[in-house]
Formats: C-alpha cells, structure tokens, sequence
C-alpha cells in the first residue's frame, strides 16, 4: 500500500514537469529562433511479482515509479518569416549564431540585431555577434546589405561575414537561456545559407503543446485522485487496528 503512495506521487511529479516544459513552449511560441522541449520519463526500478499458491506463480513485474529521465530539445527549423528590416538574418538549415557575452560565447538561431553604442553588431542585451572568424563584427552604420552567404556590407564597403557556427551533435548542447545554447567543438560553416530580412520564428507548435498538456493534466489528475483514495483506505485500515 504506501509503494503506491510513492508510484503515484513519482507520477504526479513528472506530470508536473510535462506541464512546466509545455507552459514555457507555449509562452515562447512567439520568440525569435526559440527550440521547443519535451520531457522524456523512465521507469526507476521494477520488482517481479510471485503468486503465492504454494509454487510461487509469476505474475509479471511491477513498476516502482516514474521519473524524469532527460529535457529534449527539438532542434527542427522553425518559419522563415521576411521582415524587411537590414538587420534581421535568418539561417535556412543546420547551424547557429554565435554571440560573445562577458561569460563566453552563446549560440542563438534568433538573428535580430541591431548596432550596440560602439557600432559592432550585437544582439541586444547579450552581446556581440559573431564573425566567421571568431571575432564580433564591426559596422560603424545600419546601412547594412548581406548576400544569400552572409557576407555583408556597410555602406557599400566588405564588413565581413556572418559567423555560423555547428556542432557534431545538437543534442549535446546545453540550454544557456530560452534559445541560448552553450556547447564545444564549434565550427564556422564556410558557405552558410543566409535569408537577409526575415527572422526564423519558434518551432513550438501550439496545437501539439495543447495536446501534450492536456495529455499531463489528465495524467496529474488521474494520480490526485488514486493518491486520495489509498489516503482513505489507510485511515479505514487505521481505525480497523484501533478495534
């Protein structure tokens, strides 16, 4: 009786944490580059069930409880939407853009930039953006053009090249922030597919999250309410002891 109090809070638990993962996708269906999440749970331990009838049947075995095993991030291409405005990039397949922040380089598919107070283009409130050779790309204006390899210029003169960066494995990467990532062994891709003046948008797709969270909220409720009945049924078996 009380492993079930354990197997059903264990339950409720990752319900919780499927309903947090959707409730942050949903709220970023709105932000540039964003990658949506999704929990992936796993049983932690199993015991073999015997009938007692004097040969010790076997009956199966018996889950112990279900934990959180792993937040996996859905690294898919999200809409590619024309902005118009010169300071907008998008990358069309595998990569990202590598932003220099006071503790380290950070990598975002968001390429809404702008120019900091220096005049080197950065993402604001992050940092410095990235050229294909590692160092932040000075403007000095917003009269910016890039072509489809993200070679740019300012005022009709080379400004370098936007840097677009990828990894052996996106699935090794750690999330940094919402559509920040962190991770080793970068490198610069040297003929990136670049859409000037449009921005990828988020790949969470609303009707998916909705499912998925109804999905854990029926879960949740399910297990609220078996954890109430083992309550009552162990106040009964209490007062039956007192007799």
């Amino acid at each position: 009786m009380v492993r079930g109090f354990y197997t059903l809070t264990s339950g409720m638990l990752t319900q919780n944490r499927i309903l947090n993962t959707v409730s942050n996708n949903m709220a970023n269906s709105n932000t540039n580059g964003f990658k949506s999440q999704r929990i992936v749970a796993k049983t932690f331990g199993e015991m073999v069930a015997d009938r007692s009838d004097g040969q010790s049947s076997p009956i199966g075995s018996l889950s112990l409880g279900t934990t959180v095993d792993a937040a996996v991030t859905d690294f898919t291409q999200g809409p590619l939407n024309s902005t118009g405005r010169a300071m907008d990039f998008a990358i069309s397949g595998d990569g990202f853009f590598g932003v220099q922040t006071a503790g380290g380089v950070v990598y975002t598919r968001n390429g809404s930039f702008n120019l900091d107070t220096d005049g080197y283009l950065s993402l604001d409130g992050v940092g410095r953006v990235l050229g294909k050779d590692g160092r932040p790309i000075f403007l000095g204006t917003d009269n910016v053009a890039s072509d489809e390899n993200g070679n740019l210029t300012a005022d009709g003169v080379a400004a370098g090249s936007l840097g677009v960066f990828r990894f052996p494995g996106n699935a090794a990467l750690g999330v940094a922030d919402e559509g920040f990532y962190t991770g080793a062994g970068a490198q610069a891709v040297q003929q990136p597919q670049i859409v000037w003046k449009s921005l990828e948008g988020s790949n969470a797709d609303m009707a998916t999250e909705l499912t998925r969270g109804i999905e854990a909220q029926r879960g949740l409720q399910s297990c609220s309410q078996a954890l109430k009945i083992y309550d009552t049924i162990l106040d009964k078996a209490t007062d039956i002891g007192r007799i």
